[in-house]
């Protein structure tokens, strides 16, 4: 063996030790580039943490010396009682209050240049340091939404905004505005109720709030929402605030009617007992011209029996218990004797006068009231039309025989169509027969459909 020469085992161990060396001069590399990734993130978060110190020690600094300035001026007047009673003038409180307004302004502009969000005041804090706390939002419109914490006045709106806000609510819904919906006239009108609530604003302005949502409420049957308005209107009323009082009252009885007996019966009490602008005295006035010249109504109206509870309410409207008819005839005549007493009350007696007719089943004097109902009263009775149409079909099955022709009917049901009280008669299983109704066979229609009426009854009670 010649000694200059390596050995094949050297020679392939050469190759993988230099793999080798590359090897760890790679890892080497990445060690230190992750070290100095990790160096970078930390001097990045040093200096950000040092920023972010160095902010907040002029902040500090800059409310030490505010605090020092009130000090100082503290100090003054213990130390100087004679100057600490001279009054303080216009120009003196005007220098201080903008004093104020630089520090505060200067706060703002640091806590901006630091990425701090400055915390808007509430209605709540404003209130307690002002006395009085307004909004501050000049938007038209805003979508309503439940409150989940203490409202800011930057997100509220003030009063004199929110009147053109109405104003915007009423011209949009005559051209033609939905009512549901986000920014539908309904979400609109809620949002204006809650700003005005969130700033305990109670006044004039507050009751046309409520009543225009009142009376869209009832146009669009939202009877729900119209219950809300009309229990705040009631209260408002109670505190004086001016208003419609003698409509909407009118309004809450006419619903209370459609609702129950023993819902009208605690509306009555309510209206009976009210107060404010001679309410109450209108409505006894309005009540009495019936009981005087009723003849037998007015005598049964004594008789203490079971429908004059709640109040004597029903002896109040004039008739003795619903179904009796005696006091009907003249319940529209009745309900306006006393309307003198108030310049307004042609709404409380229609009201009165649709109650009575409606207990006492009177469906000729109904209808006369509804075309000369005011207002929204018509929208209030058509939820009583269809049983007062009930009532009557009742009354005719009862009353005539063989037939009746449907021109009758449809007269004595409102209906300006023969076709419409066909379609009527038929949806309650009556049997019209050559334009007349057969009164024979939609009785035994009727007797059928009672009887599997309270057959269901009796079964669902079983259950």
């Amino acid at each position: 063996m010649s000694g200059g020469k390596p050995s094949p085992a050297k020679k392939r161990k050469a190759p993988a030790a230099a793999a080798a060396a590359a090897a760890g001069t790679k890892k080497l590399s990445a060690g230190v580039g992750a070290l100095l990734a990790r160096l970078e993130a930390t001097n990045a978060g040093f200096l950000e943490a040092s920023a972010q110190q160095t902010v907040a020690a002029q902040l500090k600094a800059q409310q030490s010396a505010a605090a020092r300035v009130m000090a100082e001026e503290l100090a003054a007047k213990a130390t100087s009682p004679s100057l600490a009673s001279l009054p303080v003038d216009k120009a003196e409180l005007a220098r201080r209050a903008e004093r104020r307004a630089r520090f505060q302004e200067e706060q703002a502009a640091a806590a901006a240049a630091a990425g701090v969000k400055v915390k808007e005041k509430t209605l709540v804090e404003l209130r307690s340091e002002q006395g009085v706390a307004r909004g501050q939002n000049q938007n038209l419109e805003k979508d309503y939404l439940r409150l989940t914490s203490l409202p800011s006045a930057a997100d509220v709106r003030p009063p004199e905004v929110l009147a053109q806000a109405l104003e915007l609510v009423k011209r949009r819904w005559t051209e033609g505005w939905e009512y549901a919906g986000p920014r539908g006239a309904c979400d609109q009108l809620k949002s204006i109720r809650q700003d005005l609530t969130v700033q305990h604003i109670r006044n004039r302005f507050t009751v046309q709030v409520y009543e225009t949502h009142a009376r869209i409420a009832i146009e669009v049957g939202d009877w729900a929402e119209f219950r809300q308005c009309h229990s705040v209107l009631q209260q408002l009323y109670d505190e004086g605030a001016p208003g419609e009082q003698h409509e909407f009252t009118a309004y809450g009885l006419l619903l209370a009617a459609a609702t129950g007996r023993s819902v009208l019966a605690h509306e009555l009490s309510d209206a009976l007992s009210a107060s404010n602008s001679g309410l109450g005295s209108a409505l006894e006035s309005s009540s009495s011209g019936n009981n005087g010249g009723s003849g037998s109504g007015s005598g049964r109206a004594g008789s203490g029996s079971s429908s004059r509870k709640s109040g004597g309410v029903w002896g109040r409207l004039g008739s003795a218990e619903p179904g009796s008819s005696t006091a009907a005839g003249a319940a529209h005549t009745a309900a306006t004797a006393g309307s003198a007493a108030v310049s307004d009350d042609r709404f409380v007696g229609h009201a009165l006068a649709v109650c009575r007719a409606f207990l006492g089943n009177d469906f000729v004097n109904f209808l006369r009231l509804y075309e000369s109902a005011p207002r929204m009263a018509p929208y209030l009775m058509d939820a009583l039309l269809a049983k007062m149409r009930s009532k009557a079909y009742s009354t005719v099955l009862a009353a005539f025989q063989p037939s009746v022709p449907l021109s009758a009917l449809a007269g004595w049901f409102g209906f300006t169509k023969k076709k419409e009280a066909a379609a009527f008669l038929r949806e309650k299983g009556a049997v019209v027969v050559d334009g007349s109704l057969d009164i024979k066979a939609s009785r035994a229609a009727a007797a059928a459909m009672a009887a599997e009426a309270a057959a269901a009854a009796a079964q669902e009670a079983r259950r």
